[in-house]
């Protein structure tokens, strides 16, 4: 009598034991294919960066009109974004707006749906914001320039983020995007726009320094942020001077990096600065609120306003849905101040603020 192989044995009982896990994973990755296909199903087509932007001769780029779309926020998710005829998000125009809201990515709203924007959530309010990701100081003075006499009998709050409004001020562009910028005069006595190199052609001629690296330069006391200041001071002066001229009401709200909320991320900060033993995280707002009083202009300084949990944690730059609506309050607040003057604290100008409540230090 013939004897089976021990080896076909093993192998018939291996295969035995095998075929549960086999199936397992089968069913495992069938399952895994189909929640795929579902999320390609129900995932909102969205569009690139480039799509939601367009060439502007004065500005470089600005949001492209009558949007309806969703869009992908680097290292973040997908989110909608709604513009008007003009490009910009909000929904009142500029004539019917109590507060028209002046910046870059922060005004724009970029990372957060536009009805979950901070210009959105108290309809009490009605807030128009003008801006859009990468514009500079430079970019808020052009706006308001363009806007002019639409501003009249509005308030104009100008929000400046601290990790790189200072520092774009000073160069041509925004990556390849060519952008309006500051230059000192020839006889050193003042500053001057340039505009006369914008065109869609993209920019290949400069790199910039890291952002962050900057703005550890800019809590350092030395040449790198008296210049930077300066700069700011220029453009401050010149935007109130519009705003006056066109009988609008300017304010300025600083808006912190989320390092700069922290011990730990002010300690990774001094390590980048030139000096860290003279590093210190409220240098921004003191040089700027001062650039502030002596124009008398209100001044907001951020790090009294947001905590390291507006921010979104996984993206790390931009407010999360706590930051939009602490923001919305924040408005609610000022216009009801009336960005008063009286009472002003003479380092910074949070009195516009009175009933506030600040962060918790």
């Amino acid at each position: 009598m013939n004897r089976i192989p021990s080896t076909l044995v093993a192998g018939v009982l291996t295969s035995v034991v095998l075929l549960p896990v086999i199936a397992i994973a089968l069913l495992v990755r069938g399952i895994a294919l189909l929640i795929s296909h579902l999320a390609r199903a129900i995932e909102p087509t969205y569009v690139s960066w480039r799509d939601l932007m367009t060439y502007d001769p004065l500005l470089g780029w600005k949001p492209r009109p009558n949007l309806n779309a969703h869009y992908y926020a680097d290292n973040d998710d997908i989110f909608s974004l709604v513009t008007d005829k003009e490009g910009w998000p909000g929904r009142c125009s500029i004539e019917e707006a109590d507060i028209v809201t002046i910046g870059d990515s922060f005004t724009f709203g970029y990372g957060i749906s536009s009805a979950q924007a901070f210009f959105s959530l108290d309809s009490s309010l009605r807030i128009k914001p003008v801006g859009a990701p990468g514009y500079s100081m430079v970019h808020g003075v052009r706006l308001i320039e363009q806007l002019g006499s639409r501003l009249r009998g509005r308030r104009v709050l100008w929000m400046v983020y601290l990790e790189n409004d200072l520092q774009d001020n000073l160069v041509p562009n925004m990556r390849h995007y060519r952008a309006p910028f500051l230059r000192p005069l020839a006889d050193r006595s003042g500053w001057e726009i340039v505009s006369d190199h914008i065109s869609p052609e993209p920019w290949t001629a400069s790199q910039t320094t890291s952002r962050l690296t900057m703005l550890a330069a800019f809590c350092v006391p030395g040449r790198i942020a008296d210049r930077s200041y300066s700069a700011c001071e220029w453009l401050l002066q010149r935007a109130n001077a519009l705003c006056q001229e066109h009988g609008a009401q300017l304010a300025v709200m600083s808006v912190p990096h989320r390092a700069l909320l922290t011990e730990e991320g002010c300690s990774q900060l001094a390590a980048l600065s030139p000096a860290p033993e003279h590093f210190d995280p409220s240098l921004p707002d003191q040089r700027i609120g001062a650039a502030c009083n002596r124009l008398e202009i209100p001044f907001v300084a951020g790090r009294d306003v947001f905590t390291y949990t507006d921010y979104k944690e996984r993206e790390g730059i931009h407010w999360n849905s706590r930051g939009h609506r602490r923001m919305s309050e924040l408005l609610v607040q000022i216009e009801q101040t009336a960005f008063s003057l009286a009472s002003v604290d003479s380092k910074f100008h949070t009195s516009a603020l009175a009933g506030f409540q600040p962060r918790a230090k």
